[in-house]
């Protein structure tokens, strides 16, 4: 069986050190025994393609660790309601003045039973009329703040989506802008090479994509997302490390599982997760983390949230994290990691490294792409910017759009042709072709992101950090 150098702490170090990816086993890296699998998969692959997802259903599944997200059926009756102009803002609404914090304390008069209990105080009744405001603002979507017509038009109902959805759609609906042949490249390298068990996990995860309807989510963006979650910044991407890997920064102290429902959260993580795969392209293919325990506290933990994103990225999202740096651990997160460390697939755990200071990030993040406030010299400072006046208008345009899906379609056709034919140069050119027809659809299947809004991602998926971003 073929296989690739284990990961260890020091092989992830001695990346950075040299300033070289390790490349082994991906795409344009592969030993002729790696090919052979490769190929061994893609065929057992192809002949499930005609399978219908009623057999998807019935793989073996791992057990979530949490409620997942909601199906299809009630996130389109949003999405219809929330595009109705009496559902909808049209313009942005000013946030109340002290909107976002709450108070458990209060006056004897100002009490919930008024004057010692008895009766309520007009002090109370606007306290409470001022907690409910609050608290309908916290489960406020983007799609309700938004100018109208920000909105991407209606989830798209296609012949595609029926109960007889095949295995081939699932896949190519998963694919999305990159190369196929990356896709299951990952499946290989997370399943140690073994085909039978890569499989297994592939299409596992297809399963997971149409339950949840991956689809939807590309398709609707932001708009039906919590807003003051995404203001918060809990996960943003800004630039790059020495090694070229997007960076993910999720400061820790400014979660609050309580400000908003699980569901939120959820839907959050599985946006944040599809959103930064428009950041991997070959031979990048991997995100650095940095997990920024400065000033938390124990109230922000949120272990629902957490085991499900270790859950997510090991079973739908494998072979993606390059490195995880945790930042300034207090000794609330020493006594933690006890309790975390047993929960982390062996792979996961030993891409850990602990950074105390500045200069500790500097050897994996160079200063002029680190923020000041981890001690870089880029003034960057995250702010969300709402969906703009018809960021949107091309998804509207029905017929643009069913040329480029057709013209995507046949470029999935040639280059499962040429994969049934084993030839590299024929394969090359339909992979070229798919990735330029996947790019050219892209603006018509997915709703426009901050990272659209601005200027680092554009309307073919290339990513341009400037001074502007």
């Amino acid at each position: 069986m073929s296989s690739t150098a284990a990961i260890t702490p020091e092989l992830v170090v001695a990346q950075y050190e040299s300033g070289k990816l390790n490349l082994d086993g991906t795409l344009g890296h592969l030993t002729p025994e790696q090919e052979a699998l490769l190929k061994k998969l893609w065929r057992k692959l192809l002949r499930s393609f005609e399978k219908s997802t009623q057999e998807i259903s019935q793989t073996e599944q791992p057990e979530d660790t949490a409620r997942t997200t909601l199906k299809r059926s009630t996130r389109v009756r949003a999405v219809n309601n929330n595009n109705s102009s009496t559902d909808r803002m049209s313009t942005p609404q000013p946030e109340p003045a002290g909107a976002g914090s709450s108070s458990s304390s209060s006056s004897i008069k100002g009490g919930i039973g008024g004057w010692f209990g008895f009766g309520t105080s007009k002090s109370s009744a606007d306290l409470q009329k001022k907690k409910q405001q609050e608290k309908q603002q916290d489960l406020q979507l983007v799609a309700q703040v938004a100018p109208h017509s920000s909105a991407p038009p209606p989830f798209i109902q296609t012949a595609a989506h029926h109960a007889q959805r095949s295995i081939r759609d699932a896949f190519w609906g998963a694919v999305l802008c990159d190369h196929p042949d990356v896709l299951l490249l990952r499946f290989l390298r997370a399943r140690k090479w073994s085909v039978d068990a890569a499989l297994e996990m592939l299409l596992t995860c297809l399963r997971w994509r149409l339950d949840e309807e991956i689809d939807w989510v590309v398709w609707v963006g932001e708009s039906e997302l919590n807003w003051r979650l995404l203001r918060r910044g809990i996960g943003v991407i800004h630039k790059t490390d020495r090694l070229g890997q997007p960076v993910l920064y999720i400061p820790v102290r400014l979660n609050d599982p309580q400000a908003q429902p699980a569901d939120h959260m959820l839907d959050y993580t599985v946006h944040l997760m599809e959103v930064s795969r428009l950041f991997l392209h070959p031979p990048v293919e991997k995100v650095c983390l940095v997990f920024d325990t400065t000033d938390m506290a124990l109230a922000n933990m949120d272990w629902t949230f957490f085991k499900t994103f270790l859950h997510y990225l090991e079973h739908y999202y494998p072979e993606c994290l390059g490195l995880v740096l945790i930042y300034n651990a207090s000794w609330i997160f020493y006594s933690l990691w006890k309790l975390i460390r047993p929960l982390l697939d062996p792979v996961v755990a030993s891409k850990v490294q602990f950074a105390g200071s500045p200069q500790e990030l500097h050897k994996f993040i160079a200063p002029e792409n680190l923020p000041t406030e981890y001690g870089g010299t880029d003034p960057f400072r995250f702010e969300y910017v709402l969906p703009e006046p018809d960021e949107n208008g091309a998804m509207f345009r029905a017929d643009e759009r069913n040329a480029a899906l057709r013209a995507r379609e046949a470029a999935c056709e040639a280059f499962e042709a040429a994969t049934r034919d084993w030839d590299a140069g024929a394969r090359q050119a339909a992979a070229d072709a798919l990735v330029a027809a996947s790019r050219e659809s892209d603006k018509y299947v997915r709703a426009r992101t901050l990272y659209h809004r601005i200027g680092v991602v554009d309307d073919m998926c290339d990513v341009k950090w400037g001074e502007s971003s």
